[in-house]
């Protein structure tokens, strides 16, 4: 059965009406065909062209993005370098804790060597931070006002981290001064050791 067959076919019921009702069924069937093709066919495909062109349009931006980040990567590196020496310069400063007593007897000899005399160097707990501890030191010390600059100055220049806190300074005979405060040393606090600990406690 070929294609005029199958025409004439469908129209056969048509042939016995009227003109103006023929005309009418025609156009009823063309608008059934038209809205049958706009839903069926033209709409979806629209949809789907839509929602590739949406996809389309975000895998642009994200191109976009991905090629200024790399053309931001080298500078980025050279960032991370820089912070890392200067991470690494500031761990340096931090001394572990097997050199706390030598950087402490350092201090107690940079003192002794201004002309300073210690009457209390105490020790206390350290207070835990991030990555570091604070090694705090009750101090009190009797000398001259030259001799505790020069103290301060030593310690200032000391290749670890070490500060000096809550001076209290009062006369005391024969000119000297009397000096009460806080020496804060800063001890880097190493990740296997803590990690050692903890598997220890659970053993």
């Amino acid at each position: 059965m070929n294609t005029d067959a199958l025409n004439m076919d469908f129209l056969r019921p048509l042939l016995p009406l009227p003109l103006w009702q023929k005309v009418v069924a025609l156009a009823v069937i063309l608008i059934v065909i038209i809205v049958g093709y706009f839903f069926l066919g033209w709409q979806p495909l629209q949809q789907n062209i839509e929602r590739q062109q949406a996809q389309v349009e975000q895998q642009r931006v994200i191109l976009k993005k991905n090629e200024k980040l790399a053309q931001d990567l080298p500078r980025k590196r050279a960032e991370f370098a820089k912070l890392e020496i200067q991470l690494k310069v500031a761990l340096n400063m931090l001394p572990k804790k097997s050199q706390i007593p030598n950087l402490l007897e350092s201090v107690t000899w940079a003192g002794r060597d201004s002309g300073l005399e210690f009457s209390t160097f105490r020790p206390k707990g350290e207070s835990a931070k991030q990555i570091y501890a604070e090694v705090p030191v009750d101090i009190s010390v009797k000398g001259t006002y030259r001799q505790l600059l020069t103290f301060l100055k030593r310690v200032g220049e000391m290749s670890r981290i070490v500060a000096i806190k809550n001076l209290h300074i009062t006369q005391g005979a024969a000119g000297n001064l009397v000096v009460k405060g806080n020496v804060i040393t800063y001890r880097f606090i190493e990740k296997d050791a803590g990690k050692k600990q903890k598997g220890r406690k659970r053993k």
